[in-house]
């Protein structure tokens, strides 16, 4: 009797463990599943905005050279009117001056390089005899005896302990 029943105990024992382990192999793949289709709508989502944005420089660029096309048809406008409904003089000076802006745009600054120098990363000689380009003494003021002496004496009592 104690064999049947552990038979039977060891059968239902059996479904359990089986129940369990395909619950969690079904368990990773579905989860496997729902992170690809995951991954699949971020990547059509990313594509889109890739689209969107292209879209819309395209329509900005199509916009602003519509704008500048008004912009010269409306100065276009001015101009004839300025040179039919003003005298000649007038005219001339209202054409030049908006000629003259857009030429003013295009200007260039002239700079002679050769009277620019680079900055030095070294201290100027003060005589010619010193080596190298950095000297240990560049602005260094030399001491009177008397001053070298009351920096050594400085130097002592700050190197001695104070005496009580």
């Amino acid at each position: 009797m104690v064999q049947i029943l552990a038979g039977v105990g060891l059968f239902f024992l059996g479904i359990i463990v089986g129940a369990v382990f395909h619950r969690s192999v079904q368990g990773e793949a579905s989860k496997n599943k729902r992170l690809e289709q995951k991954l699949a709508e971020l990547q059509e989502r990313h594509s889109k905005y890739q689209a969107d944005v292209s879209e819309h420089f395209m329509k900005t660029a199509q916009a602003v050279q519509s704008f500048n096309k008004s912009y010269r048809d409306v100065h276009t406008q001015l101009a004839k009117g300025a040179s039919r409904l003003c005298n000649d003089e007038q005219a001339d000076d209202f054409i030049s001056l908006s000629f003259s802006e857009a030429a003013s745009s295009k200007r260039t600054i002239d700079i002679d390089i050769a009277s620019h120098a680079p900055p030095m990363d070294y201290a100027p000689k003060e005589d010619k005899t010193e080596a190298g380009t950095l000297s240990e003494s560049f602005g260094i003021q030399s001491h009177s005896e008397e001053e070298d002496a009351e920096i050594d004496l400085l130097k002592k009592m700050q190197q001695e302990p104070p005496r009580v």
